[in-house]
């Protein structure tokens, strides 16, 4: 079952398993009761390839590349725990460009893994806790490793996410390759971001893929360019039993420089990972013999990098021998082992591994991970407690054997240092480290790198700690064990200070203890971290309060010594001194031997020089120095005079300038001349004596000489200028000012001196500036600039400034310079006497211009025309606020009654800006010369008269007016010659068309006189142009002379008798119908009546029909007297009468159509009138009579008439049983029907449809189970009971099913592409079954033959018994099973038994005795048996084993 979603018309969308389909009536609906909805929620494919970048990238400072490859090698350690021999396992980095992209392939002689196993692999976070699969060697059940000494189990591959987290932190594909022992097949499995991308995309499972299962050595498969590397891989899988591969494509461009160009340093950091695991739990122990057997020396990890064009790189980790666990190995002298026990079967084993001091350094090894580089605070400190370790914690943290990078642990409080000095120095508590492993009791990261809970369970109260000696707990207290064991390492391994000179043995009798009083060894100089002290030598002590200053006497060591010892430390004899003031430094003498002596509180120029300065330290003898007083062996420090200038500011002093000099052999303290103070200030100058090495400027306590010079640093001489920021916009005639800012050589703000005088310079501009500013606001004020500017939006300049005298005397301003204000008019035309006709109006051309005669704009710029010399003139003003220059017009100038020119006065003038002065014009108005006067003349012989507007002229009745003439004259009475132009604008209204020569000549068209005395007609004639409108016009009344017309019109059948122009005659009399006359074609005058209307004055003519004929038009001829009118008639059909069918003439006979076929031609009514002419009478219901036995498509047997009286039922298909069958249309029309002619069919039978199959075979054929059945001879029968040709054989099949019924059984759908259907198989199974064969007459019909039911299929399989009862032969049975080949359960479905006596058992079977046998149970097999009755007994057979 299907269900579809429409979406819209043309998208629908399956309605799949587990979704969950809700059919509402709108997508807001209320729902009446709570709904569960299942969701899937797969996780992203990122959730599997991104898993492992945080946990990477948390690295802490380091690469993590090492220890994701280490995730690989984890994998391969659990895979080979079970070999016996060698575990080999290979990291091979192959970079190589000529076998494909960069790869890293990771391969052991492990256990391999099943198809099984590896899609376990697969799934992430399928630990070994939860892995739980159907096959023995899948490992489902997971045991726990014995315990072993440190853990080393190799059970480090356990959480199933560290290798995918790896490979897809090195690259974007991985290729698992393995093979198990004792399989013959090679699985692969691959993994790849490109894959997951690629399903997702496509809407497929991501988390779903194949495993290839393929021979060994095969490498068909690999057709990517990119891994070409592999065919070479895959070819050295033979001799393999077993094994595993990880091969890693898409390696990122960053892991493979790391790896390139660190080889050694990574496989450094792998070594260390694994330290234990190939060295064994006691390490890497150098000195142990080689010929004495080492734990774990079965493991063999190599890595390979091959690149193109290199030697290859291989190195084994085991030849390793700087890792960090090497080293401290090595380097340590005595070992502490101890063990904790953690709540909960944590066990974690410790070893404490002490460095000693030998000779001259530190003997712990230093991490390039934590690099100790620290530097003594004083130089001439004689001891410096520093420590060996530095800030590196004491333990590294080992988890089942491998390490764990990430986490390490501080320190434990008992074997912390102290807060208080005790017997043991502090600097030993810095010379111990130390390793921790554990089993797996504590919780790791899934990809190793940290403890999730070791430090906090170890610092539980209730963890408790033992020392190990020789493999056995000690019950006694670590903390008082482990300081023991550091003193004794202290004491025996140290090696720290050399004390050599030796001098003899005494006693001190001064040490308070009687038995530390001697023997004291005395020595005259020691060697302690590369210096050498001597007697006699002045020294000072650090860290004590107070300090000490003072010569060395002697070095004690406690011991009974002789000659040159190494010991952790001693005692030294000072001699406290007062030195000598008067051979300590005490001043400093200062001269310039160059010049430019730098004065106290002077004041310099910028950029001034300070001359070199020799300087002279003097004790207060006066004499000078150059290093302190000391020993005569040369041990006193040399004095150095440091040189600083500091600026001084109140945000805090700066350090200028810094220099040391030192004393030569040949000169004394000398610094070179300065020339770089530039920035103004007050500074210091600053001399001061400081020791050699340290720059330490105190000495025993008081502070060595120094000397100080104040000086300030004022601006320089002007040296260049800038231009500062200005104020636009700059306008023509308006001051405006430049900035300046003058600056010396230094870019320092300064004065500009008196004698420079600035110069401005610009084409096309004359500049004038009123004055200069020489203050601290340096400016160029009053500037004026004038020139033209062309436009109103400015032209650009280049404003040329000029200082001269500077160094950079010019600069270049670009400025825009705009119109200045208002200062004049400039009107056109320039005439002072202007002249215009009047009623028009005058234009002026009006600009607004600045000082230079630039056009200029501003707002509120109205310019202002008044015009005095005559009434009622107006005034005129523009806006030239945008522009500047406009046109000044306004309405016409328009003087009354003008016949001759009048002047008039126009002042021009801006009201708003009164310092430009207006303009006067003179102007001279003549009368126009365009038309004023119309008038309209009727010429009559040679005399014109004048007709006036609006007059009233008699005319006679349907006469015309001639010789109509008009005239039109300007103000001046000139008359107006009529051009072309005037003559387009000349109009009249009593006619439309006007002759234009005419016009031009003066003449008017002819009027005619109307002839009804209703008909009173205004006549006018009209001028219009764009200046006037003029009009003249007249009436004419008519005078009416009588004549006797007639004139006959049809209305109603009503005539009218008038005269000849239309007017109604009203003198007549009743007499007069008789002079009326009526004829026309085919017109019946039987029922015509002619009436005499009195009241009207009209004659009624009533009656008028026609004969039978076509309808039509019809011509009628009315006559009165001489006088005549014709009436033309559109004769149409009567009201419905009739129904008739169209173009069927002769349904006399029978209409032969096929069944199933369409009529011939269309069925199409018409009603009609009596007379059987068509009726237009529309929306008449025509419906169809028939039998029920007859079916017509399509079944619209209900149609109405069209605007024709029409009904188009079309051409339809009869659907009906042999024979004759009739049909009639009828129509209902004002309650009456109509019925059209009866059609008669006959229907015959279609010799091309099929309606039944007939098949035809061997009924007394035997159905025997694995043989074929006999030849099926099908035909097709039409409904003419003809076998149809021509079929398509692929539309007929067989189909067979068990059973009776097809709905219960599975379908066996036989096609064969004839009509015969030969060698087909009887079924094995044995029942009942039927066989059908079907036609498919299109897509959706199909013709469905009888069933043919066989109910057994028999193969005859005899087995002869004997039956025996006690000790007689009773029977020989033969046994008939109705089964197939070969015998099985599923076939067997009964027994026919035979029973013979001995003596006939070889004769025909007719006396034999048949015996349906009953079912029983064998006790041995689950199985339907049956059961023998016979005469002796019953006997029972199996089926399966045929007991009895």
């Amino acid at each position: 079952l299907y269900i579809y979603l429409f979406k819209c018309k043309e998208e629908c969308e399956i309605v799949k398993d587990k979704m969950t389909c809700y059919l509402l009536h709108s997508i807001d609906q209320l729902l009446p009761s709570a709904t569960k909805e299942r969701i899937d929620f797969i996780p992203h494919y990122d959730t599997l390839v991104k898993s492992g970048i945080y946990e990477y990238y948390a690295s802490e400072g380091q690469n993590p590349l090492p220890f994701a490859l280490a995730e690989l090698i984890d994998n391969s350690l659990s895979a080979t725990s079970q070999n016996t021999g060698v575990r080999r396992i290979q990291l091979k980095l192959l970079f190589d460009d000529t076998q494909g992209k960069p790869a890293i392939v990771v391969i052991d002689n492990g256990r391999g893994m099943s198809s099984k196993q590896l899609n376990n692999w697969a799934v992430y976070r399928l630990s070994k806790f939860t892995r739980h699969g159907d096959m023995e060697s899948d490992h489902s059940a997971y045991v726990r490793p014995p315990a072993v000494h440190h853990s080393l189990n190799s059970d480090i591959s356990y959480f199933g996410v560290g290798g995918k987290q790896a490979v897809f932190f090195i690259g974007q594909s991985a290729r698992m390759i393995s093979k198990p022992a004792g399989s013959q097949d090679v699985h692969e499995l691959v993994l790849s971001k490109e894959d997951f991308e690629k399903k997702e995309k496509n809407k497929e499972s991501v988390y779903s893929s194949y495993i290839r299962n393929r021979k060994l050595c095969d490498s068909s498969h690999i057709v990517n360019d990119d891994e070409r590397f592999l065919h070479n891989l895959i070819t050295e899988e033979e001799d393999k039993k077993c094994f595993t591969a990880v091969v890693i494509t898409g390696v990122q461009p960053d892991h493979v420089h790391y790896l390139k160009n660190n080889f050694h340093l990574w496989i450094r950091q792998l070594a260390h990972i694994y330290h234990y695991y190939i060295h064994g739990s006691k390490g890497n122990e150098i000195n142990l013999p080689k010929k004495e057997g080492r734990p774990f020396s079965n493991i063999d990890i190599e890595i390979s990098m091959f690149e193109k064009g290199k030697t290859p790189k291989i190195m084994n980790l085991r030849e390793i021998k700087d890792d960090m666990q090497t080293l401290y190995i090595s380097t340590a002298a005595d070992s502490f082992e101890f063990k904790a026990n953690v709540e909960g079967d944590g066990i974690v084993e410790g070893i404490i591994r002490y460095h000693p001091f030998l000779y001259e350094k530190e003997t712990y090894p230093e991490d390039p991970c934590f690099p100790s580089k620290e530097e003594d605070d004083e130089a001439d400190c004689f001891a410096v407690e520093r420590g060996a370790r530095g800030k590196r914690p004491i333990f590294e943290c080992f988890w089942n054997g491998r390490l764990i990078p990430y986490t390490t642990v501080e320190e434990f409080e008992w074997c912390a240092a102290p807060k208080k000095r005790g017997p043991t120095p502090i600097e030993c508590y810095k010379r111990i480290s130390g390793v921790l492993f554990t089993n797996d009791k504590f919780q790791v990261s899934t990809n190793k790198l940290t403890f999730m809970d070791l430090e906090i369970r170890l610092k539980d109260k209730n963890t408790i700690f033992t020392r190990i000696v020789n493999g056995q707990a000690q019950r006694m207290k670590i903390d008082r064990e482990f300081a023991s064991w550091l003193k004794e390492c202290h004491e025996k391994y140290d090696k720290q200070i050399k004390f050599s000179h030796f001098k003899g043995l005494i006693t001190r009798p001064e040490v308070s203890s009687k038995r530390m009083q001697r023997p004291w060894a005395t020595y005259s100089a020691i060697e302690w971290d590369g210096k050498t002290y001597k007697v006699e030598q002045l020294v000072k002590s650090i860290k004590t309060v107070p300090i000490y200053h003072g010569s060395i006497q002697n070095f004690f060591l406690y011991g009974d010594h002789d000659g040159d010892v190494y010991a952790p430390g001693g005692f030294v004899q000072l001699a406290l001194v007062n030195l000598m003031k008067k051979l300590l430094p005490d001043k400093l003498s200062v001269t310039w031997p160059e010049g430019d002596e730098l004065l106290p509180d002077e004041t310099k120029l910028a950029g001034s020089t300070i001359g070199a300065l020799k300087v002279e330290i003097l004790n207060k003898k006066g004499e000078p120095m150059q290093k302190l007083p000391g020993s005569r062996h040369g041990g006193s420090k040399k004095l150095l005079v440091e040189l600083k200038v500091i600026l001084d500011s109140p945000t805090g002093n700066k350090e200028i300038i810094s220099h040391i000099s030192q004393h030569g052999n040949k000169w004394p303290f000398w610094f070179k001349k300065m020339e770089n103070i530039n920035k103004l200030g007050a500074y210091t100058l600053k001399l001061q004596v400081v020791l050699n090495e340290s720059n330490a400027d105190i000495y025993a306590g008081r502070s060595l000489p120094s000397k100080t010079f104040k000086f300030n640093i004022i601006e320089g001489k002007p040296q260049k200028f800038s231009i500062g920021l200005l104020d636009p916009p700059f306008r023509v005639g308006l001051p405006f000012s430049i900035p300046l800012d003058v600056q010396d050589e230094f870019g320092h703000s300064t004065y500009l001196r008196e004698d420079i005088v600035p110069n401005l310079e610009a084409s096309g501009l004359t500049l004038h500036y009123e004055e200069v500013e020489r203050g601290p606001n340096c400016a160029i004020k009053g500037i004026t600039a004038c020139g033209l500017v062309n436009s109103l939006q400015g032209k650009n300049f280049s404003l040329k400034i000029t200082l001269p005298g500077l160094k950079e005397e010019s600069q270049v301003l670009k400025i825009k310079l705009l119109p200045g204000p208002p200062c004049k008019l400039e009107v056109q035309p320039n005439s002072d006497i202007l002249k215009t006709e009047n009623g028009v109006a005058f234009p002026f051309h009006v600009k607004v211009l600045d000082k230079a005669g630039n056009l200029t704009a501003q707002p509120k710029l109205i310019v202002h025309c008044k015009f005095s010399g005559a009434p009622d003139l107006p005034v005129y003003t523009v806006d030239c606020s945008s522009t500047g220059s406009n046109i000044l017009t306004g309405n016409v100038l328009h003087v009354q009654n003008i016949k001759k020119e009048q002047i008039i006065n126009a002042k021009i003038e801006i009201l708003s800006c009164k310092n430009v002065p207006p303009l006067e014009k003179t102007i001279k108005i003549l009368p126009s010369s365009r038309v004023a006067k119309l008038q309209i003349f009727s010429v009559e012989g040679e005399k014109a008269i004048h007709i006036k507007h609006q007059d009233e002229i008699n005319w006679i009745a349907g006469d015309v007016m001639q010789n109509l003439i008009f005239q039109m004259y300007d103000e001046g009475e000139r008359e107006i010659k009529i051009t072309p132009t005037l003559a387009e604008k000349i109009k009249v209204n009593w006619t439309p068309t006007i002759d234009r020569e005419q016009l031009l000549n003066g003449f008017l068209p002819d009027v005619k006189v109307p002839t009804s005395v209703n008909d009173l007609r205004y006549n006018e004639v009209t001028f219009h142009d764009e200046h006037v409108s003029l009009g003249s016009g007249f009436t004419v009344r008519f005078v009416l002379f009588i004549h006797i017309f007639c004139f006959i019109y049809l209305n109603c059948s009503t005539v009218m008798i008038t005269d000849q122009h239309g007017n109604h005659i009203r003198n007549l009399t009743s007499s007069c119908v008789t002079s009326l006359g009526i004829s026309g074609n085919d017109l019946d005058k039987s029922s015509l009546k002619i009436v005499w209307q009195e009241d009207t004055q009209t004659i009624c003519v009533t009656g008028i029909r026609f004969k039978t004929c076509p309808p039509g038009i019809k011509e009628l001829c009315f006559a009165w007297h001489e006088f005549s009118h014709f009436v033309r008639l559109n004769l149409v059909g009567g009201p419905p009468a009739k129904l008739l069918l169209i173009d069927w003439t002769d349904l006399e006979e029978p209409v032969p159509v096929i069944n199933g076929k369409e009529l011939h031609k269309p069925l199409i009514l018409q009603v009609c009138d009596q007379w059987n002419n068509p009726s237009s009478e529309s929306n008449v219901r025509i419906n169809l009579l028939k039998a029920s036995s007859v079916k017509i498509t399509p079944s619209n047997l209900l149609l109405k008439t069209d605007e024709n009286g029409r009904a188009n039922f079309g051409i339809v298909t009869i659907h009906a049983p042999r024979g004759e069958h009739v049909m009639q249309f009828k129509a209902l029309y004002n309650r009456n029907t109509l019925y059209c002619p009866v059609i008669k069919l006959n229907v015959l039978p279609d010799p091309e449809k099929p309606i039944c199959l007939n098949v035809k075979y061997d009924k007394d054929a035997i159905f025997i189970a694995g043989s074929t059945f006999p030849d099926f001879m099908v035909s097709v029968i039409s409904e003419a009971n003809n076998i149809i040709v021509n079929v398509n054989p692929g539309r007929i099949c067989m189909k067979m099913w068990e059973g009776q019924r097809t709905t219960k059984f599975h379908k066996i759908i036989l096609k064969c592409c004839f009509f015969y259907f030969r060698d087909k198989m009887v079924p094995e199974k044995v029942g009942t079954y039927s066989i059908q064969f079907l036609f498919a007459i299109d897509k959706t019909n199909a013709l469905n033959s009888e069933q043919v039911c066989f109910l057994k299929n028999i193969m005859q399989i005899i087995f002869p018994l004997t039956v025996f009862w006690g000790s007689s032969l009773l029977c020989c049975v033969w046994l008939l099973l109705c089964a197939s080949h070969p015998l099985t359960d599923d076939y067997v479905t009964g027994f026919v038994l035979e029973t013979l006596s001995p003596k006939d058992a070889s004769e025909s079977s007719k006396n034999s005795e048949v015996k349906r046998l009953e079912p029983f149970l064998c006790r041995s097999h689950e199985a339907t048996a049956l059961t023998l009755t016979a005469a002796s007994g019953n006997f029972i057979i199996c089926q399966n084993c045929y007991c009895h």
